[in-house]
């Protein structure tokens, strides 16, 4: 009786669970919590030993039931989610372990390549200089390192093959954020290593689970064939609630000489707004904003940003220069330009011939053809500032709904 009790109850909630589209081991779990009878079964059997439905062997026989099915439900619980896979799945932030009021999240797949990325994610997040109890520092880095996970794993915790993955590549990451100069940058970077079945996805709730204010993706070239972005970086770029910037890196290693190619628009904003950030940050930092126009047009700085620029301090001004050129190929002028810069930031944007969502044809261009290295900006938010933990007494550009880039 008691097998055919766990039978009938387990199997049946598990396949129609499983035909609803639910996964294997909430399936299961469905099953087991299914299957217990508790404290209701019991009653319901004195009730009807007392009314005489049913004799004192059946009621014996069915109290045993419900004891064993109660009572195996807990270990068995147990058994499918594990603490470790609780804990797993659990909204936590990543960023729990320091108050910082700005995040930059940077997904790593291979630490042993990626000193550039968090290198430039250490430079927008922090000034060069170490911090004092009159300017202390008040943002943070988080290289997200994640480990896909090939099967499903039901009924079991991660298993011990995945544990040894995740502590080499903590080890990894911890190697790489010594190898960081300055030194006391170290300290704001906090690495985050875990396993799970969608990397893309899961950076996306990630950086939305934390409030996330700029996602850095290092840039692979095969994503971006055929004029439309693919694999885990196009992804992130399309399901990201966030500002994300991608960065093709020459190994320059300096960021002395920063060079914007500017037509307004939100992207091309977002890219002037970090590159606003590292000059506050580094005293040895210039900045080129060009202003690319057809012949006999002009291109101008949006309202918002004419606001920002006359709030900035003349010791910054000082550093920033507005050239305008006038040209029939924008690209062609850009990477012209960039050979005398470090660093070239250009916002992923609909006048540069790319695609809504994605980086675009011209943006493999960039990638390919730009002497510095590139960061290429896509804007999620117009409410979030990129400068306000920098620029105190700056705050939001404007305060307009979200977009979707």
């Amino acid at each position: 009786m008691v097998a055919v009790a766990i039978v009938g109850k387990y199997v049946g909630t598990n396949v129609a669970a499983r035909f609803c589209g639910i996964e294997k081991r909430d399936a299961a779990a469905l099953g087991w919590m299914m299957n217990t009878r508790g404290l209701t079964e019991l009653i319901v059997l004195n009730i009807g030993l007392s009314l005489g439905v049913i004799s004192p062997l059946l009621f014996t026989m069915l109290v045993i039931m419900a004891l064993v099915t109660t009572f195996m439900t807990s270990p068995l619980l147990e058994w499918i989610y594990p603490k470790q896979q609780i804990r797993e799945t659990m909204v936590e932030p990543v960023t729990e372990e320091v108050a910082a009021n700005y995040r930059i999240l940077v997904p790593i797949a291979n630490p042993s390549t990626q000193q550039g990325l968090i290198q430039l994610a250490a430079a927008i997040a922090a000034s060069n200089q170490p911090p004092s109890a009159d300017s202390p520092t008040s943002a943070a880095v988080y290289p997200l390192s994640l480990i896909q996970l090939e099967e499903e794993y039901a009924y079991q915790s991660t298993p011990a093959s995945v544990e040894r993955l995740i502590a080499d590549r903590r080890s990894q990451m911890l190697d790489l954020i010594e190898t960081l100069e300055p030194p006391f940058i170290r300290s704001l970077v906090h690495p985050v290593v875990r396993a799970t079945r969608d990397i893309g996805q899961e950076t996306a709730n990630i950086a939305e689970r934390d409030r996330i204010d700029l996602v850095l993706l290092g840039w692979h070239r095969p994503a971006f064939s055929k004029n439309r972005l693919g694999g885990r970086v196009g992804q992130i770029l399309s399901t990201a609630r966030a500002d994300v910037a991608v960065f093709v890196d020459r190994q320059h290693g300096k960021l002395e000489k920063l060079l914007v190619p500017y037509v307004p628009n939100v992207h091309n904003d977002l890219g002037l707004e970090i590159a606003l950030r590292l000059v506050l940050n580094s005293p040895d930092c210039s900045l080129t904003i060009l202003r690319v126009a057809q012949e006999h047009q002009t291109s101008d700085l949006t309202y918002e940003l004419k606001t920002l620029m006359n709030q900035l301090p003349d010791s910054l001004l000082q550093r920033i220069h507005i050239p305008q050129v006038e040209s029939q190929n924008p690209i062609a002028a850009v990477v012209q330009a960039s050979g005398e810069a470090d660093l070239t930031i250009a916002g992923a944007s609909r006048e540069w011939g790319l695609e809504r969502q994605t980086l675009g044809f011209y943006a493999d261009q960039l990638a390919v053809q730009c002497y510095s290295s590139l960061l290429i900006t896509r804007r999620y938010s117009r409410v979030t500032s990129h400068l306000a933990s920098v620029l105190p007494s700056t705050t939001e550009i404007t305060q307009k709904p979200e977009v979707s880039a």
